[in-house]
């Protein structure tokens, strides 16, 4: 017998409201409270239904898309690409930010199922394992951006992490540098800072430089974070001619603490970001930056999503895209 929101309610010792906030607004509820009802959920396999039962196993022309935060103006981009190809079909798209929390990804497609979205697209990171078996036996169709996934059912989008940094720290080297350090936020919330680092260190070794930890510096993904870890760079016995930042936020605050120390961006320190946001044009110096497809991510997977859910895809379809670096003023080689 299906247990039920009273039942959740009982089992939890909460009230009925309680639990239809943390199925509606969980950011209502303290966090004890809404783990305690979540793990009750969890154990007793219960999804909410926000439909009526009549739409069960009918399309809602509804898809969900999972991102990692809000805060980054790159997935906001690649959300635009795929709500508009997703709307252009006739579907319409629920959004939710995980905040890099495993908890809130399971939650997130708990809510997602309940809301009886026809498929789901994971942006930004790599997908928990226990998330990918829930929905795999629920038959719920999944595309997974940003990451390339070894599981042969599942489709994705994504570009080589790994290539694009050494495309970047290739040029700095090309220009002459030899201390050329690297930050990044930490690797546990993101899987593809930890491939753009085996590409820096790739880069590295092909060009018989050796790698010292002293240059690595790995942080949360903040403008703050990247004016912090540049500030303790400097600050070595042996600084670097040269940043290599993961993410474009990080590398504005690096050129805030070279700029604070009375230093030149480009001529004095060379810096180059990933993921050329819009602003990294209009920065003084413009960042030299790396340009990743995401607009073309996001609509290629709700595509290639759509596709799969009306059976004209049976099985999992893998798009490589190509990034590419973009030089300005904040790149040169190094002085003296």
């Amino acid at each position: 017998m299906d247990v039920t929101i009273v039942d959740i309610s009982r089992l939890a010792g909460v009230s009925l409201a309680t639990v239809s906030r943390v199925i509606n607004t969980p950011e209502k509820v303290s966090p004890g409270t809404r783990q305690k009802v979540l793990k009750i959920m969890e154990e007793h396999n219960y999804i909410y239904n926000s439909l009526a039962g009549g739409l069960a196993n009918k399309n809602t022309r509804t898809l969900g898309i999972i991102i990692p935060t809000i805060t980054n103006p790159v997935f906001a981009l690649a959300t635009n690409g795929f709500q508009k190809a997703a709307v252009s079909k006739g579907y319409s798209v629920l959004l939710g930010s995980t905040e890099y929390s495993a908890a809130q990804e399971y939650h997130l497609i708990q809510l997602f199922i309940g809301k009886q979205v026809d498929g789901i697209v994971f942006t930004g990171r790599p997908m928990h394992s226990q998330s990918i078996e829930y929905l795999r036996q629920r038959n719920i169709p999944l595309i997974i951006t940003w990451e390339k996934i070894t599981d042969e059912e599942i489709s994705y989008v994504t570009f080589d992490n790994a290539l694009a940094a050494r495309k970047a720290v290739d040029h700095l080297i090309a220009l002459g540098h030899r201390r050329i350090a690297f930050i990044s936020g930490k690797f546990e919330a993101s899987g593809r800072s930890e491939r753009r680092w085996k590409g820096y260190k790739e880069s590295l070794q092909q060009a018989h430089i050796a790698y010292d930890d002293d240059l690595v510096v790995l942080t949360e993904f903040t403008v703050m974070a990247g004016k912090t870890a540049a500030t303790q760079l400097l600050q070595l016995d042996m600084p670097p001619t040269a940043i290599f930042c993961t993410t474009d936020l990080l590398a504005y605050g690096a050129m805030a603490s070279v700029q604070d120390k009375g230093k030149k961006v480009g001529p004095e320190v060379s810096i180059i970001g990933f993921d050329d946001l819009e602003m990294s044009g209009v920065m003084n110096p413009p960042l030299s930056s790396i340009r990743i497809p995401a607009l073309q991510m996001g609509e290629i997977a709700a595509k290639t999503l759509i596709d799969n859910i009306s059976d004209k895809t049976k099985s999992a379809v893998k798009h490589i895209l190509d990034s590419k670096l973009i030089v300005r003023k904040s790149v040169a080689p190094p002085c003296g």
